[in-house]
């Protein structure tokens, strides 16, 4: 039998309702095997409990811990894809953190749920079921790292979570999904662009994010950066325009060596700098702000973060940005 390494972090995938009606903690790794007996009899499984709470409570450090088990896994040559189980709110903040830093192409799956495991309807077990089909795909090499819900498969880089509680709560936008589950078939349509690969960074840079909104004050954008920010990431409105007023602040912040990446409120599209009128985006340009196509604001945190934590240039940061995190 094919070996398959099971991380559970926790999420509304491992938890039921309480007495009270309210959805907490409850369900380990192991219990989420047996939950689904044709996958432990299918499958040679290792179990490991990373944890079992909320994704509200994963943070960059904790997700550099998951990448360093990720990556020792894979140090046995039998293992033919490796699972993960998450909550839904940072699920494309884990699956793009793991895309950047892991080298090793077998596929690595982020799986979830909208729906607790008490519920009747609950989206959990096809999830997980669905993610098993892939990590034993053999065309699922090469993939980077991949979340499966609700019978698609997105690419870390490209998928968003656009609602709160439904079933088909993810999306990749413009660039589609890269496949599907049908009737128990893993059915691809496209390869992704390929993320960049930095490794796991021995530190992790502080980045902040600001998301700007109409007539807001510059003072505000100097409260989001201390001594110890190494960058910031601004979520500007439409191409990656921002109120003028906000211009010279943003130039004392580049001044200090602090670099400034612009990102849009739009879900999808990309940013560039058109406008140059007073603060358009030709106009930060000139600044000195960077640009990251249609990166998201949380997944170019944490592309600078890992980064500026292993010591790469500021220029080649910037390029890597440029090209929206992509080789």
């Amino acid at each position: 039998m094919e070996k398959v390494l099971l991380v559970a972090t926790g999420g509304t995938i491992a938890m039921h309702k309480d007495r009270n009606g309210k959805v907490v903690p409850a369900v380990s790794g192991y219990d989420l095997l047996e939950s689904l007996p044709s996958l432990s009899q299918s499958t040679e499984w290792e179990v490991i409990d990373f944890s079992n709470v909320a994704s509200c409570n994963m943070s960059p450090v904790k997700m550099k811990e998951l990448a360093q088990i990720v990556n020792h896994s894979f140090q046995d040559p039998t293992l033919s894809g490796v699972i993960i189980t998450h909550g839904t709110d940072t699920l494309e903040e884990t699956a793009y953190f793991l895309d950047l830093t892991i080298y090793d192409e077998r596929p690595i799956i982020l799986t979830a749920s909208q729906r607790d495991a008490s519920e009747r309807d609950s989206d959990g077990p096809r999830n997980l079921r669905n993610a098993m089909l892939i990590a034993k795909n053999p065309q699922a090499v090469g993939r980077g790292v991949v979340i499966a819900l609700n019978e698609k498969i997105h690419a870390a880089r490209d998928v968003r979570k656009l609602h709160t509680s439904h079933v088909d709560a993810f999306n990749s936008g413009e660039s589609g999904a890269l496949g599907g589950i049908d009737n128990e078939e893993v059915t691809w349509h496209r390869k992704p662009e390929p993320s960049v690969k930095l490794g796991i960074p021995e530190r992790l840079a502080k980045i902040a994010i600001c998301k700007v909104f109409t007539g807001m004050s510059p003072r505000l954008l100097e409260c989001f950066v201390d001594e110890k920010t190494e960058g910031i990431v601004i979520e500007a409105f439409g191409r990656g325009n921002l109120p003028p007023e906000l211009v010279p602040t943003i130039c004392q912040l580049i001044a200090r060596k602090i670099p400034v990446v612009v990102t849009s409120r739009c879900l999808f599209g990309r940013t560039a700098p058109n406008y140059g009128y007073p603060g358009g985006g030709a106009d930060l340009e000139t600044a000195g702000v960077w640009f990251a196509s249609d990166l998201s604001t949380e997944k170019v945190r944490l592309l600078m973060s890992i980064a500026i934590g292993k010591g790469l240039e500021l220029k080649n940061i910037k390029e890597i940005l440029a090209r929206g995190g992509v080789q």
